[in-house]
């Protein structure tokens, strides 16, 4: 019985102007075929939490990569990034699927569901070998989001070189408030992570964007990159919130799958969104703690 409530949670997907659309209460969530299978819109009560093509032409909305950067370069690989997507509802699941990448053998699956009991959006990536030989590669998933806000996660082993993006420590947690003096150049942060989750505030609306994932040791993540990277725009238009998988190895026809939950949420009033806050760090905690609890079952939906 719980599991059929579990079901019957789940959120219709609609499709709106050629997007594939998730919508419950407050919250609607869009992603487009057209363009590499992207998020294009997270918006709880009509404020969209993701940059849009009017902010940077390629770079904005949420997508999804695979890593390290160094087997593939710049631009991002057209099949995974940016080109059409084939497209399907099953049951309640928006599914989408690349074309083979050429240069790096690999086919995408991207399935998007939603679950309105947990308030949860739940993201389920495959990466697909394709090719005659094993690779070794790891899933990234690259959201862009506002300048203006506040970023933090649980610091594991600490941040790795080439990190130049000023950050602060408090509480075992490291925190990134947003200064558009500070950032002069292209500015990244390559840091381990711990509890599996990434949060991020939307400072002016309110809004806080809670990403949970399985947590990646520091010797399973991609040459040159780390579980948890952020990145701020030196035309102070946007910021990445980026997390990554396990470094793995997939042999010919294998895959790879990456499960990730999106947690949309209002800031209760007064709970303010500053590097620090003990509050708002017991919040989130608390968050997580009730949704993977829910996700168990352990909960009712």
């Amino acid at each position: 019985m719980r599991e059929a409530a579990r079901q019957t949670a789940r959120v219709a997907p609609t499709i709106e102007d050629g997007h594939h659309v998730l919508a419950w209460d407050d919250v609607s969530f869009e992603v487009d075929a057209r363009i590499g299978g992207r998020v294009t819109a997270l918006r709880l009560g009509g404020r969209n939490l993701l940059t849009g093509p009017d902010v940077d032409a390629g770079n904005y909305g949420s997508t999804f990569w695979t890593s390290p950067q160094s087997s593939w370069g710049w631009p991002p690989v057209p099949e995974i990034d940016h080109l059409l997507y084939r497209a399907a509802i099953e049951g309640q699941t928006i599914v989408m699927r690349s074309a083979p990448s050429v240069s790096l053998g690999v086919e995408i699956e991207k399935r998007f569901a939603a679950d309105r009991g947990r308030g949860a959006l739940l993201f389920d990536f495959r990466i697909r070998n394709c090719g005659a030989a094993p690779i070794q590669t790891a899933p990234w998933q690259i959201t862009r989001v506002r300048p203006g806000g506040l970023t933090f996660f649980p610091t594991g082993e600490g941040s790795y070189p080439p990190s130049n993006l000023g950050v602060q420590q408090a509480l075992g947690v490291t925190w990134y408030a947003y200064d558009a003096a500070a950032v002069t150049d292209n500015q990244k942060l390559f840091a381990d992570g711990r509890e599996g989750w990434l949060a991020h505030v939307d400072v002016d609306a309110g809004a806080l964007l809670l990403k949970t994932f399985a947590v990646a040791p520091r010797a399973s993540h991609a040459p040159g990159e780390a579980q948890i990277e952020i990145y701020a725009s030196p035309l102070h238009t946007y910021v990445e919130v980026e997390a990554q998988g396990a470094h793995e190895t997939v042999a010919p026809g294998g895959s790879l799958d990456w499960p990730v939950v999106w947690l949309v949420r209002r800031l209760p009033s007064g709970l303010r969104a500053v590097a620090g806050n003990a509050e708002l760090l017991a919040y989130v905690r608390g968050l997580v703690a009730a949704d993977a609890a829910a996700a168990a079952g352990e909960l009712p939906v």
